[in-house]
């Protein structure tokens, strides 16, 4: 039977990702992910393409891994500072980073054509059976009340704010909208808490930003709390609408092994 064998390499420069940094890094520093569109860097492109060398020992373990770094490419296009940000499956860690150091680059350049420095990020899928990458129940949510609640009763557009006299709403079903993806590329959990108001009839509404950890996660995490299902919260056994204080956290895969 032929082995089913696939790596899926993604380069991603982070455009708005990172936290936010100073707007003019020091010459000998590298430009951070989020201030290459701020900055008009054109960003590095790859131009030589490497695939992780795996022993036979993890290949015939016939399982997929996904894996991601943080890296600096430098003015010559080659890969500095490269850290392990995490792995599903730690045996493919090490094959992965060799892979990572050993890509190259057309260096980022400013407008006038010099090359700079840059952070970026790296992503790469390793499929040694059918089917996708198993990243576990790996995100988490939880509901709280708005800060700032003073009152039990609704406001003018008669949603109630969640307190102990109300049943809070529940996720019935997360819609994963690229928040997952994104978050593994990132340091940290990608904690976010955002204001929602889930409908008597379950929909996710009005959705406002309280904080993020990173910044760039903060869109696909506002989508994916839009298109997920839930179940209404009530008062005295009656679904009402509720102003919720939505906790989204991405547990991920330690990469400290």
């Amino acid at each position: 039977m032929r082995r089913f064998w696939m790596i899926v390499l993604t380069l991603t420069l982070m455009s708005s990702f990172a936290h936010a940094q100073q707007a003019t890094p020091p010459p000998d520093m590298p430009v951070p992910a989020d201030q290459l569109a701020k900055e008009k860097i054109n960003p590095p492109v790859v131009i030589k393409r490497v695939i992780p060398e795996y022993p036979d020992f993890v290949r015939s373990r016939h399982i997929n891994a996904r894996c991601s770094a943080s890296l600096t490419v430098d003015v010559n296009g080659i890969p500095q500072n490269i850290k392990l940000v995490r792995c599903t499956e730690p045996v493919f860690a090490q094959f992965f980073l060799d892979a990572v150091s050993k890509i190259r680059y057309k260096p980022a350049t400013t407008q006038q054509g010099k090359p700079v420095a840059v952070e970026t990020n790296m992503m790469i899928d390793t499929k040694f059976s059918d089917g996708r990458v198993d990243l576990g129940n790996l995100i988490h949510c939880g509901f709280s009340s708005p800060p700032g609640v003073i009152s039990t009763e609704p406001g003018a557009d008669g949603v109630y704010p969640l307190t102990k006299i109300t049943t809070p709403p529940t996720l019935t079903k997360f819609s994963d909208e690229d928040y997952g993806d994104t978050a593994f590329m990132l340091d940290g959990n990608s904690a976010c808490d955002i204001l929602l108001t889930i409908t008597a009839a379950g929909k996710a509404t009005d959705p406002k930003l309280i904080y993020c950890e990173s910044a760039g996660i903060s869109k696909p995490a506002i989508q994916s709390l839009l298109k997920s299902s839930y179940k209404p919260g009530k008062i005295n056994g009656k679904a009402v609408p509720i102003r919720v204080s939505v906790h989204l956290e991405y547990s991920g895969v330690n990469p400290n092994y």
